[in-house]
């Protein structure tokens, strides 16, 4: 494959990508064509990573993955229930979702047989399928009867059975094996059927060839699935050339029959090639965290890696320009903020405000190398004063004036319980706090709460109701447990979930796994900040929440043995044991 066109499909992929779907969007409604034109722009993408990193094994690869999928299954979702259903299609990637609901303004679409597989394929490799089976199914019926005896057609036929549950006869639910072997049998005699019938080489063709693979992973011959998975393979990469589209590099079909056998019959590919991501084949398998909630779930090897020597984990090079400026115009927010008119209280938005610039100030310098120390401590002590200082505010009584001290300075507020104390700044409040170590900070914070002004509502909410019960001392078990949960449910939700394992241990008091889940949590934020452009933002040098345990732990008096950038040596020397 020429490699201006591997370049081109990797270039600028994420802004790109952006415009073409945020212009789509405006140019009309969105159907089959616009999903399927998406999905295929995130396979070239998928295609072109796997040159440099063949098995695939990579957050931007796993993300560029799942949007291939969605999109697809928007195509796919779109044919099967437009105009009569309700769904949504998003994007994690770009952050993009669109809604759909029941009517007539533009005409019902359908997909082809082969996009209908390719997007069956990529819900497969995702393990998706069953999720969006209705839509496959429906989708399904719009072409079923045109393309029986195709061998596109019906390896769709076999797909259905063999991934869906669904052979077509509904009072066997879900089908045994005799009953999808059947389905599949059905599907290639009447391909032969088609065969005869127009002289054509119809079990020759690729998709008749997949339909084979489908039937030896179902009678579990492992030679015949073997043998039909090469000949895919051999007969794929005889017809690529130098101006193939690198999504070529990715031939989903294989790929899904790959992973279908190694994830349900443990069969590893037989063929090696580069044509068969590793990543893709396995679904991402990783050795899973080192340690689950309540130290539950330690991997052995983790124990002893962890007792042979500090964990280390690297970041990214995370280096801005600019920060210098960067300070001096929040200083001048800073001091805006601070400055109210002849005899009036200050704005509390402005100071909820400022303290938002002060954090984003710290993990802009954290990605540094050699950060300012001085710096650094001065702005956290700055901001926790000022986290405490909402918290003051709105444990006043509503119609008073408080007056509050920060940098130094008294300052005069009307008492209220607004946004500015709501669950989000509660959270970054006390991570201040537990990163300073100031218990006149932390004071306020435990005596109100995340949900003191107005209900949360959010995915963090069961996260804050444990730090809070933990900090209170009040259940804080039962309230680690909840967060565990949410945090299970959130786990494909697309957005950086707090550290409720890491909480959780210190629930338990479990300085072992403390460390084990510490490690695991830093790795779970590099992760997330490697996809896309979320790198670019001051966030990805730092996480707070994660930090802001750490300091606490240390302060305990435990031992942190994991050493990385993500935590600043100086502020974990400076928490010393109470």
């Amino acid at each position: 494959m020429a490699e201006a066109v591997v370049s081109a499909a990797r270039e600028d992929f994420t802004n790109r990508i952006g415009r073409e779907v945020h212009s789509m969007s405006k140019a009309g409604r969105m159907a089959t064509y616009e999903w399927q034109a998406i999905a295929d722009e995130f396979l070239d993408y998928l295609g072109a990573l796997s040159v440099a990193t063949p098995d695939l094994d990579s957050a931007e690869a796993k993300a560029a993955l799942k949007d291939a999928s969605e999109a697809a299954a928007g195509a796919v979702a779109y044919a099967a229930y437009h105009p009569h259903c309700t769904f949504h299609v998003f994007l994690e990637y770009v952050n993009f979702g669109m809604s759909y609901d029941p009517g007539d303004d533009s005409p019902a679409e359908r997909v082809t047989p082969g996009e209908w597989t390719d997007a069956l394929c990529l819900a497969v490799l995702r393990d998706k399928a069953q999720w969006h089976g209705e839509a496959f199914h429906f989708a399904r019926q719009k072409f079923a009867e045109q393309a029986q005896g195709t061998p596109a057609g019906e390896l769709v036929t076999g797909w259905t059975a063999v991934v869906l549950d669904h052979t077509g006869d509904d009072e066997e639910y879900p089908p045994g094996a005799r009953a999808k072997l059947a389905a599949v049998d059905g599907a290639l005699d009447r391909i032969r059927t088609r065969a005869a019938e127009t002289g054509e080489a119809l079990l020759d063709r690729p998709d008749s060839v997949a339909l084979h693979a489908l039937r030896a992973l179902l009678v579990e011959d492992r030679e015949a699935f073997d043998a039909t998975l090469a000949d895919l393979l051999t007969a794929h990469a005889a017809v690529q050339g130098p101006a193939a589209s690198p999504s070529t590099l990715v031939p989903l079909v294989p790929v899904a029959l790959s992973a279908l056998a190694y994830r349900t019959l443990g069969w590893t590919p037989a063929v090696r090639t580069d044509y068969l991501p590793h990543a893709l084949v396995t679904g991402f398998e990783s050795q899973g965290p080192r340690v689950a909630g309540f130290g539950e779930d330690r991997r052995p090897d983790a124990v002893a890696a962890l007792a042979a020597g500090p964990l280390v984990v690297e970041r990214p090079a995370c280096e801005r320009d600019g920060i210098q400026r960067v300070g001096a115009m929040y200083d001048a927010y800073l001091q805006e903020a601070f400055t109210a008119g002849e005899g009036k209280p200050l704005a509390v938005a402005r100071l909820s405000s400022v303290m938002d610039d002060q954090k984003r100030l710290f993990q802009w310098r954290a990605g540094n190398p050699g950060d300012l120390v001085d710096a650094q401590l001065a702005t956290l002590r700055l901001a926790s004063q000022m986290g405490a200082a909402l918290f003051r505010i709105a444990l006043a009584e509503p119609g008073t004036d408080v007056e509050v001290s920060i940098g130094g300075r008294t300052l005069r507020y009307a008492a209220e319980r607004g946004r500015s104390a709501g669950a989000g700044y509660w959270q970054t409040a006390v991570a201040f706090a537990l990163i300073t170590g100031v218990r006149e900070d932390l004071a306020p914070l435990v005596l109100t709460g995340p949900t003191f002004a107005h209900p949360d509502g959010s995915a963090f909410t069961a996260y804050r109701a444990a730090l809070h019960a933990y900090l209170k001392g009040t259940e804080p078990e039962a309230a680690a447990r909840r967060a565990l949960q949410e945090a299970e449910k959130a786990k494909d939700w697309g957005f950086a979930m707090p550290p409720a394992v890491l909480l959780s241990q210190l629930v338990e008091g479990d300085e072992e796994s403390f460390n084990l889940a510490l490690a695991d949590a830093l790795e779970t934020h590099r992760a997330y900040y490697q996809v896309a452009d979320r790198g670019d933002g001051p966030e990805a040098s730092v996480n707070l929440d994660v930090l802001a345990l750490a300091c606490h732990a240390r302060r305990r008096g435990w031992s942190i043995r994991v050493e990385s950038p993500y935590l600043p040596q100086y502020l974990l020397q400076a928490a010393e044991p109470l």
